[in-house]
């Protein structure tokens, strides 16, 4: 009975507890409840970007146009050639630039008489003049030709060997050279398979001979044992043993034999080993030979060349120099003796007049002569015809573009930045530029200008229906990927800031408020609202410069969106990218 009530009282006791325990959970203060997701601040980089679309140039296209009418007689190149400075482009029917020229140098010559036949006669002064200067204009057509040639020898003994040649995936511009190289390299191949078999067929040799010594081994044994046998028992004299020891002699002798062929053919193995190895030898060297002599000899073609254009430019140079000054000793001269010449008898009207007739002749032929040179169009630097608006038999017009060349020039890009982005743009920042026609292919560059005015309104983006200004900036590549060409669409991202290794957060996280910006740091089950001094406001992240440190816990309130694009709490990504490098 004793026991019954002791349970009894124990379980009121219990029931009593539980009573207290939850009277007390209801009359506490409720919790708070923290809500908002956090985030990590970071040590990272910082960055911010404008972007653009634009489209591939090439740095000074040149748009070649005739200085003079007429009709198109020839046209010397062809689209997507290679050209050098002053190489002829195209010429026009000159029949009648020649008929002219003939024409002046007539007046000229009549101009002279008519000045002889009235007492002034041309001194020798005024014939050096022009003679110095017909010498000038001719001699600078010939240097250019010249010069034209040697660029052209040398790109010819530049192109005409590579070190791809080297190898049979490279690429080889001489098919004769390919040919050459790949025999070579056939001779060595062929000279390690004989090699290979003369292994192989010695070592199978060897092994069949040593089979066969073993054997003729095996049977010495076999004879000495029946001798002893057959000796031992019906005696040394008898038929048995005289038989048996012949058989020994026979097996001994056959032995003998077999080790004086094994010799041999060990010898001869080994000949052909040697014979084999001098054969690999001696096309490796051949085959190293031959590439150093195709290497020298390419690379002496283009010294050579170099040389001659070196040589041809400096001809170039002494001679234009030699020709300039000759004309000026020679108008010089003239000046000299026209202030030493007499007055003339005939009155110093009539001698004005046959000089002025003189000088007009002269300066027509010097006329005729620069239009007979406006009918052959040259190109004013190095490059390639991207273009040719004319054939032979056409009619051109001054100044009207025939031709556009791409000089040897690095690709550029002129893309289109909305008045914000442009304000933001400086030559010098770095640049990503993506074709649209690649996917997947990058360059990087460098802005080099920013237009001052706006775009004009009669190209892309100035003011728009929408009423949205933009300016053009320039962004040099470092590099042209393999397949970009000019007008190609790309898009441009350039980095107008960055900072690196600071303290970064996400922008949610900040609160700006009368120019006071604070974030609340989570520390346990507590919240705090900490003041911060902000920095760069990047793409996807702001600096913090003071009030936080790397890996602080900042809420970011979810509102009713519920959801946040920045870094989880354990640093990674939420949704949205995060400052560069962070």
């Amino acid at each position: 009975m004793r026991r019954r009530v002791l349970w009894i009282n124990v379980g009121l006791a219990v029931l009593l507890l539980a009573v207290v325990g939850v009277g007390l959970a209801l009359l506490a203060p409720d919790s708070p409840e923290l809500t908002g997701r956090t985030v990590p601040a970071q040590s990272g980089t910082v960055s911010e970007t404008v972007t653009a679309t634009g489209t591939v140039e090439t740095s000074g296209v040149v748009e070649v146009a005739f200085e003079t009418s007429g009709t198109v007689a020839t046209v010397a190149v062809n689209e997507g050639d290679d050209i050098q400075a002053e190489d002829e482009l195209a010429a026009l029917d000159d029949t009648a630039q020649r008929q002219a020229l003939a024409s002046a140098k007539s007046s000229y010559a009549q101009a002279v008489t008519s000045a002889d036949q009235s007492g002034l006669s041309l001194s020798a002064a005024q014939q050096n003049v022009a003679e110095a200067e017909r010498n000038q204009r001719i001699n600078r057509k010939t240097y250019a030709q010249s010069v034209s040639v040697a660029r052209q020898s040398l790109a010819d003994a530049q192109s005409s060997w590579s070190e791809g040649c080297l190898t049979p995936e490279g690429a080889c511009p001489d098919d004769a050279v390919w040919s050459q190289l790949r025999a070579a390299e056939a001779d060595v191949v062929s000279a390690q398979t004989a090699y290979d078999q003369a292994v192989q067929s010695a070592t199978k040799t060897a092994e069949t001979n040593q089979v066969k010594l073993s054997q003729a081994q095996v049977n010495v044994d076999n004879a000495r044992s029946t001798q002893t046998s057959q000796c031992d028992t019906y005696g040394s004299d008898s038929s048995a043993c005289v038989s048996a020891v012949n058989a020994l002699r026979s097996a001994e002798q056959a032995y003998a034999l077999q080790v004086k062929a094994n010799e041999t053919a060990d010898i001869a193995a080994q000949q052909s080993l040697v014979n084999a190895d001098a054969r690999i030898t001696a096309a490796n060297v051949t085959l190293r030979k031959l590439q150093s002599t195709l290497r020298s000899s390419a690379s002496d073609a283009v010294t050579a060349a170099r040389n001659s254009l070196e040589s041809a430019l400096l001809t170039q140079q002494k001679g234009l120099e030699a020709d300039r000054q000759a004309v000026q000793a020679a108008k010089e001269s003239l000046s000299s003796q026209n202030a030493a010449a007499q007055p003339v008898t005939i009155g110093d009207a009539q001698v004005t007049t046959s000089q002025a007739a003189i000088d007009v002749a002269r300066a027509g032929l010097t006329l005729a002569e620069d239009n007979l040179a406006k009918t052959v169009l040259t190109t004013p630097t190095d490059g390639t015809v991207a273009a040719i608006e004319i054939i032979a038999g056409d009619t051109v017009t001054p100044g009207v573009t025939v031709m556009t060349v791409v000089p040897d020039a690095p690709f550029e890009i002129v893309a289109e930045f909305s008045e914000a982005d442009a304000l933001k743009l400086a030559p010098g920042q770095p640049a990503t530029v993506s074709f649209d026609a690649l996917p997947g292919t990058s360059a990087a560059g460098t802005v080099t200008s920013v237009a001052l005015l706006p775009t004009a309104a009669t190209t892309t983006g100035q003011v728009t229906g929408s009423g949205v200004t933009t300016y053009s900036a320039t962004i040099t590549l470092d590099d042209s990927p393999g397949g970009v060409k000019e007008g190609m669409s790309v898009s441009v991202v350039v980095t107008t800031q960055q900072v690196d290794d600071v303290i970064w957060v996400p922008t949610a996280a900040i609160t700006t408020v009368g120019g006071v910006s604070t974030v609340t740091v989570r520390s346990g089950e507590v919240d705090t609202v900490v003041e911060i001094t902000t920095g760069l406001a990047g793409d996807a992240g702001t600096e913090v410069t003071s009030g936080v440190s790397v890996g602080d816990e900042l809420v970011i309130d979810l509102g009713d969106a519920g959801t946040f694009t920045g870094f989880g709490r354990n640093g990674g990504f939420g949704g949205g990218p995060p400052p560069s490098g962070g």
